[in-house]
């Protein structure tokens, strides 16, 4: 239950946001039908849908995790959850769940609109419409975590920086030469394999260097970024090696191309 007053704490300094959202959609009401003949209203009524829900929704996300721990710590509001008998882990679960709620209630609100006057719920699957919350879901998880650690590590200001920059050079660096490797034989659908495992493995280290910050950093914005950089940089050579795992499998498993002689085609 600690968890839940986390959330409504962090609702409660953050309902602008859903006034916004409805303020966007009103816009998007208006554009709806502005200019735009009977054919293409349904056109372009399921563009705003999925785009506006989408990006809204994800920046929501994104901005939430920059500012759920990291704008506390550094005006030193943080020590107020701390001194409430509140589980450390239910601070981390109740921070992320809020701000997971936020995006997707945006989204949603932003593009209730076009999705009711456009019709596009007559034509949308409930197939369909679980997809898109499902990739609403997965981006805002992945751009809350991201950000929330690129938060702690900005906001530190401390030499751990290097160790990020280092650790994330080293990581894009060696999914481009796995990436390479498939494209080079054609292993299109092993690469899309690669970049799925590389982008699960890395939201999980992204959560536990989160919970991690909270958990064993606390109140202290130094020490909370020295935990998250080493745990990122352990994911992130964890996420390579499984990837270079992945990618000398497929490379063993594809069969082997024969080779046409150069001569061979000038004999017949």
């Amino acid at each position: 239950m600690t968890a839940l007053a986390v959330f409504r704490r962090e609702w409660t300094g953050r309902r602008n946001v859903i006034l916004l959202a409805l303020g966007m959609g009103f816009i998007q009401l208006l554009g709806l039908h502005f200019g735009t003949d009977a054919g293409a209203l349904h056109d372009k009524a399921v563009v705003m849908t999925v785009g506006t829900g989408t990006g809204l929704a994800w920046v929501v996300a994104a901005l939430f995790g920059a500012t759920m721990v990291g704008r506390d710590l550094e005006e030193r509001r943080f020590g107020f959850l701390l001194n409430h008998p509140i589980r450390l882990g239910d601070i981390f679960a109740g921070k992320v769940g809020a701000g997971l709620c936020l995006a997707l209630l945006s989204g949603l609100l932003v593009c209730l609109p076009p999705l009711l006057m456009g019709g596009v719920w007559r034509v949308f699957s409930l197939r369909e419409a679980g997809s898109v919350a499902g990739v609403w879901l997965a981006g805002s998880l992945v751009l809350l975590l991201l950000f929330h650690a690129v938060s702690i590590q900005v906001r530190s200001r401390s030499l751990w920086l290097v160790l990020d920059l280092a650790a994330w050079s080293a990581f894009v660096w060696g999914a481009r030469i796995l990436s390479l490797r498939l494209i080079a034989v054609g292993a299109f659908a092993g690469m899309f394999r690669l970049w799925l495992v590389l982008l699960v493995v890395v939201t999980v280290g992204l959560g536990i260097a989160g919970y991690l910050q909270v958990a064993e950093g606390r109140a202290d914005l130094q020490r909370g970024h020295r935990w998250v950089s080493t745990t990122l940089a352990i994911s992130l050579g964890v996420a390579l090696l499984i990837g270079w795992v992945q990618v000398a499998w497929v490379l063993r498993s594809r069969p082997a191309v024969p080779q046409i002689q150069p001569g061979s085609a000038r004999g017949r």
